[in-house]
């Protein structure tokens, strides 16, 4: 069964082509700077790169077609045509009440149009890829995989906010949370790793990158997310604002005379790491500042510390204990020092760090008479969506 994955970003295209029936990677790509006039473009074979090159990709239509067409027609293609896909998976964002992992009906994508305010960098690309799809390959169902589907079982006094019943009921405002896709494979790899039971466990997990968010995981469900209404909020992320007072905004917006739309492209453009530092949403370029002395770049490191440390006291205490607290993304794989002042502050509670796993980045990364395990894994989107994809064509 050959299952495509898409995953798409405000700037970006991914995909990846899989044999089901083993769970075997056959063919995946990445298209960074979609859009530009130099776009990067990586296409492998297996595990084997064999295509690098920069060209112009105007528009995620390009990208894809441009993907599409290696699958198809180039030297190393591997589907005769599109129509020998199985199925399609999209890491999908946000659809309101449409959530879960769902055939792509015209019903789910009118819904996806109607929220598109709440991820406006990713709704339109991903929707833009759909109709593609649809149009090349009618014949090959579509599937999105939902990142708030992963926290449907959220309590729901941990949903709502302390808005009137009304937003709640005719408009749906609630805590949705994102990265369903990261937080569902992490947390079932470290229920597996640590051989914990299925039905008793307390893990935290943390997403960490250039969108960051933490998930609190308790005996086979999420819980809690940091992430809510929109990918805007918790904790300050490489260009968006994270947690912040909502009068904040009527606030600026009479100060520097500026509209809500105006006000609303700082938090999410020109706000979090990028905000603070002065320099950029990147976590490698702010280290190498602080290396230098830049102030503004610890803060900006302290903060995003901070932040983790916040959500991470707080989980412990609505699950009534930690089993293991878990990183992935770019920085959580990579960050050590971060680890550390993470882990650090759980020393209380019996945590163990060991310095040299830490430093090395091993998948276990406290002592083992630790109170409290500490784990570095890299998260596989991509098969989430396959998986999800392949059950909800064979449940249609």
């Amino acid at each position: 069964m050959k299952i495509m994955v898409c995953n798409i970003g405000s700037s970006s295209f991914k995909f990846q082509l899989l044999d089901m029936t083993t769970e075997t990677q056959l063919a995946r790509g990445y298209s960074e700077r979609v859009g530009s006039k130099d776009a990067a473009i990586t296409y492998s074979i297996g595990d084997s790169i064999v295509l690098q090159e920069t060209e112009p990709l105007p528009s995620h239509r390009e990208a894809v077609q441009h993907a599409l067409n290696f699958l198809t027609q180039s030297d190393h293609a591997v589907l005769d045509d599109l129509d020998d896909l199985d199925g399609i998976g999209f890491k999908t964002i946000q659809a309101g009440e449409k959530n879960g992992s769902l055939l792509l009906t015209d019903v789910v994508l009118q819904a996806m149009e109607d929220y598109k305010a709440l991820a406006p960098a990713h709704n339109p690309p991903y929707l833009t890829a759909i109709y593609m799809f649809k149009e090349m390959c009618p014949q090959v169902p579509l599937v999105g995989v939902f990142e708030p589907g992963f926290h449907l079982n959220v309590p729901k006094h941990a949903k709502v906010y302390g808005t009137p019943w009304e937003w709640i009921e005719e408009y749906n405002v609630i805590q949705y949370g994102y990265h369903g896709a990261s937080h569902r494979y992490v947390t079932h790899k470290t229920v597996e790793v640590l051989d914990l039971p299925p039905d008793d466990h307390k893990i935290i997990t943390c997403h960490l990158g250039g969108s960051s968010s933490l998930c609190a995981f308790k005996n086979g469900i999420s819980v809690d997310i940091s992430m809510g209404f929109t990918p805007q909020t918790g904790l300050i992320q490489g260009t968006r604002v994270g947690d912040i007072d909502a009068f904040v905004l009527p606030y600026i917006m009479d100060k520097k005379g500026i509209t809500l739309d105006e006000a609303l492209t700082e938090l999410s453009k020109n706000s979090g790491l990028k905000g603070l530092s002065g320099i950029s949403a990147d976590m490698r370029d702010i280290n190498e500042a602080v290396k230098n002395g830049n102030e503004r770049a610890r803060l900006a490191r302290e903060k995003f510390v901070y932040d983790i440390k916040r959500y991470v006291g707080s989980y412990i205490i609505l699950m009534e204990g930690i089993d293991a607290i878990t990183f992935t993304g770019g920085i959580g794989q990579h960050d050590a020092e971060l680890r550390k002042k993470v882990l650090g502050s759980l020393t209380f509670l019996g945590l163990k760090l060991d310095d040299h796993k830490n430093e090395n980045h091993d998948t276990t990364i406290t002592a083992p008479d630790s109170a409290i395990t500490g784990l570095v894994l890299e998260t596989n989107e991509e098969i989430v969506v396959a998986r999800e994809t392949v059950q909800v064509i064979a449940e249609s």
